[in-house]
């Protein structure tokens, strides 16, 4: 197998797992085990390098979201061993100082991007739910205030968004963050409710189409099977009116742990 049909094989695993675990995929699913320790060995390989060239003026210049996307579908579906320990030890082991991660491998770079941070914050928060711990406690705080810090989706010179596409909606979470995943993960870790979420939550209010939901505002997937990153889970039949049904499940869930409903 060429490294190409590899890293394509590993990614389609890898993001069905998380898939799976977003939809609240029933737990304990045995079959699943020879895929998540597919992931595994691949992350384990991945570590070889964080551990090595990697480590850049004293900071790991690490996928955050790797391991953080790996634990919490682990665990999330039931699936989780000794070898998810290990994981959130890594994870915990890599953090940036100031709370976060980057895999900028520039000596210079100063602090942790959003995108890993957030990711990586859901799977210690995922894993807290199991396996709680001071360590843990202080490292996903460190990671809200970097998302808080930004009020969810916005750069702290001017208040305008991070990226443009990250106040959109879409469904399936896409890779590279946006404000909607950024509040998902903050409502389950019970940070929702600082209001420094506010301006974001306001947006996710804006977004409410009447008597129908939230609409999927980009199509980040595809269903073609020689390209990397198609999905067989045609997640664009889900709706009611112009609206997600997977999306406005989430911002129902967001919305109420805020407060905005009762």
């Amino acid at each position: 197998m060429s490294n190409a049909n590899r890293r394509s094989g590993i990614a389609t695993i890898y993001a069905s797992l998380k898939y799976l675990a977003d939809i609240d995929y029933p737990p304990g699913d045995n079959s699943l085990n020879p895929f998540r320790d597919h992931v595994y060995h691949w992350l384990h390989e991945q570590e070889k390098e964080y551990d090595g060239p990697l480590f850049i003026r004293d900071k790991y210049r690490v996928h955050g979201s790797f391991h953080g996307n790996a634990i919490y579908a682990s665990i999330v579906l039931g699936i989780s061993n000794r070898e998810t320990a290990q994981l959130c030890d890594s994870l915990l082991r890599y953090q940036w100082p100031n709370g976060g991660w980057n895999c900028n491998k520039k000596p210079n770079t100063k602090g942790p991007t959003i995108v890993h941070t957030a990711y990586g914050m859901r799977g210690l928060v995922t894993y807290q739910s199991v396996n709680d711990s001071s360590e843990i406690k202080q490292a996903i705080h460190n990671c809200a205030e970097i998302l808080l810090d930004r009020q969810v989706y916005l750069k702290r010179t001017d208040g305008k968004p991070l990226r443009t596409v990250y106040s959109k909606m879409s469904y399936p979470y896409p890779r590279l963050y946006n404000f909607m995943a950024g509040l998902h993960i903050l409502a389950r870790s019970g940070h929702i409710t600082d209001r420094r979420c506010d301006k974001a939550l306001d947006l996710l209010e804006s977004k409410f189409i009447e008597g129908q939901g939230w609409e999927m505002e980009r199509k980040l997937f595809h269903h073609n099977k020689n390209k990397e990153g198609h999905t067989n889970v045609h997640w664009e039949m889900e709706t009611l009116g112009k609206a997600n049904q997977f999306l406005t499940v989430d911002a129902l869930e967001i919305l109420s742990k805020a407060g905005r409903f009762a």
